[in-house]
């Protein structure tokens, strides 16, 4: 599964690591820290949801099946939003 941001989302990433997602209406969606870690790795890994969980697992030292997992709920929740949608396509990364 690949993730792909919908048209007109924008990220900002506070000092604290907190992520914030603008949908194309304006709204703000707020987030952890974690959150931002995953929503950088899709991105790096061009939406491929099984690479960025690989490199999140190493990289929290935790294993790769539950932290794809939290990915997947993440993007559940990010889905719900409007802010992302899924593709069987990979995505270049930006």
């Amino acid at each position: 599964m690949n993730i792909v941001i919908e048209a007109g989302v924008t990220a900002g990433i506070a000092e604290d690591g907190a992520l914030t997602l603008l949908s194309r209406h304006g709204a703000p969606h707020l987030y952890a820290p974690e959150a931002c870690a995953m929503w950088i790795a899709l991105r790096l890994h061009g939406g491929n949801v099984q690479a960025a969980a690989a490199v999140l697992g190493s990289a929290w030292n935790a294993d790769v099946s539950a932290v794809r997992r939290l990915l997947l709920e993440q993007v559940a929740d990010w889905q719900r939003a409007g802010l992302v949608k899924t593709s069987a396509e990979p995505v270049h990364a930006s």
